[in-house]
């Protein structure tokens, strides 16, 4: 349960961390997407600023002339980042564009400054023309844009003179700076209604052809390039912040699975340490009920050789002999299994090896009529010789036991690489002992559990002597596999056996 809520609270750590990390990189992208929209409606005042001023600019008396106007309106829409100019009258409708064909809301005039739609945006009445657009009242200042043939000039008597301007009624006085220059400059140039233009005719021009306003339509792919540019970087950060995190669940996941391996290799540390001390009693108490056994043995022996003793009694004492002889045997089996395999290699000649292994087997192998063979080169291998004794010894004692009367064991011995003597250049050769029987075979489901101690499926067996090769053969480096012999029989094959010396 503790580790479980720990686990619980780390993974809520990391889970929490990354909805830090996302809810941050959506503040700053939408903190850049701000900033670069400030940036283009700035840049776009700019531009309405600069139009401005151009189309003041070419105001005479009130009056521009429109091929001027197209003709700098076009220029102007040709580059790169303005998409169209469109200029408005009085109705709020347009009357000269130049780039693309503008289209306005449903609506009519937008009441918004700007307006987003698609790859653009549409900046309306960013500087002040002298047209208030909220009641739609003219003013007299409206410059009127007509075309040459349009205009017609005046009675030269029906002009006012400067002086009558200048010295007027009051409404007609020009007023004092008040510190506003754009309102002076609209004020210093007043426009009048021309005295061959009725009030009529003159509301109904300034309608039609007066500028009341324009509109821009700027391009926004720059800002569309730029918010996506920092889209996509927000979207690598937070596929590192995955990365990272996935990394540290995993590193953590490693952390606790390394505590629990520690855990579980101090307690089998403790255990090992219990098993080494509890195998050592073993061993000294099998080797201590050894000796009391062999005295029992002795004096059975001593009683069934009396010629005075009974037949009955002389049977029973023969069955002492064999019963303390069959218990030697498994206390012998346990010491053997129980001391440390620590080999003391030293030059062994094989053949000689197995030479006396059937000779200690000899009255076994004649009380079967086994017919045993064995050809065995001339080779001195690198082994201890006591526990390469001890191997050949049990794989031949299970092949004996394995065959009926009038079975067959045969031993080989085969070489592998180029056999070179002591101190001669090159890689050293390897043997291979085989020995194969006609024997009952092992069980295909018992081939994992043959070499584990203690298992065995004959009545008589102790299940300790291929325990006992195994660990020989592991302590040497060897190795020890098995396959069935053709259709009857087991065949028991020891490799990497080091060669140091062959027969010429």
């Amino acid at each position: 349960m503790k580790n479980l809520n720990r686990r619980l609270k780390v993974h809520l750590a990391l889970l929490l961390t990354f909805l830090l990390v996302f809810v941050w990189q959506i503040i700053e992208h939408n903190r850049v997407k701000a900033k670069a929209r400030a940036t283009l409606l700035e840049r776009a005042r700019d531009i309405s600023a600069s139009v401005s001023v151009a189309i003041r600019s070419m105001s005479r008396f009130g009056i521009i002339q429109q091929d001027r106007l197209e003709t700098a309106l076009g220029e102007l829409a040709k580059s790169g980042e303005l998409k169209s100019v469109a200029l408005l009258n009085n109705s709020g409708n347009i009357f000269i564009s130049a780039g693309e064909p503008v289209k306005l809301p449903a609506e009519g005039f937008p009441r918004k400054k700007a307006v987003w739609e698609g790859n653009a945006v549409m900046i309306t009445n960013i500087v002040d023309l002298g047209v208030s657009f909220r009641d739609r009242t003219t003013s007299y200042t409206a410059p009127i844009i007509m075309r040459r043939a349009e205009r017609q000039p005046a009675p030269p008597h029906d002009f006012p003179s400067s002086r009558t301007v200048m010295q007027g009624s009051p409404s007609r006085r020009r007023p004092e700076r008040d510190g506003n220059d754009e309102h002076d400059r609209r004020r210093e140039r007043p426009f009048r209604r021309p005295p061959w233009l009725s009030e009529k005719q003159f509301r109904e021009l300034q309608d039609k052809q007066g500028l009341h306003g324009f509109v821009l339509v700027i391009r926004t792919d720059a800002f569309a390039a730029e918010v996506s540019r920092d889209f996509w970087l927000r979207v690598a950060i937070l596929a590192i912040t995955i990365v990272a995190i996935l990394g540290m669940a995993a590193a953590w996941k490693t952390f606790e699975k390394s505590e629990r391996l520690r855990i579980s290799l101090v307690q089998a540390r403790e255990l090992n340490k219990h098993l080494k001390e509890l195998n050592v009693a073993a061993a000294g108490l099998a080797h201590e009920t050894r000796n009391p056994l062999n005295l029992v043995r002795g004096q059975a022996q001593i009683i069934s050789s009396d010629p005075a003793v009974p037949p009955k009694i002389r049977a029973q004492t023969l069955s002492i002999v064999d019963e303390v002889d069959r218990i030697t045997n498994r206390l012998s089996e346990f010491i053997n299994y129980s001391k440390p395999a620590v080999p003391r290699p030293v030059p062994v000649n094989l053949a000689i090896a197995v030479k006396d292994v059937r000779q200690t087997l000899a009255a076994d192998i004649q009380e079967k009529s086994i017919k045993f063979e064995s050809s065995c080169p001339e080779l001195t291998i690198e082994a201890d010789e006591g526990l390469l004794r001890q191997v050949i010894f049990n794989l031949t004692l299970n092949a004996i036991q394995a065959v009926d009367d009038g079975g067959e064991i045969e031993i080989a011995v085969q070489t592998t690489g180029g056999a070179t003597r002591r101190g001669a250049e090159g890689e050293a050769a390897e043997a291979s002992l085989t020995i194969r029987d006609n024997g009952c075979g092992i069980e295909p489901e018992n081939n994992e559990n043959i070499y584990r101690p203690y298992y065995t499926t004959r009545k008589t067996g102790t299940g300790l002597g291929l325990a006992v090769v195994l660990r020989i053969v592991q302590a040497h480096g060897w190795r020890i596999e098995h396959r069935p012999a053709g259709i009857k029989g087991t065949v028991f094959t020891l490799s990497k056996l080091k060669v140091i010396r062959a027969a010429n």
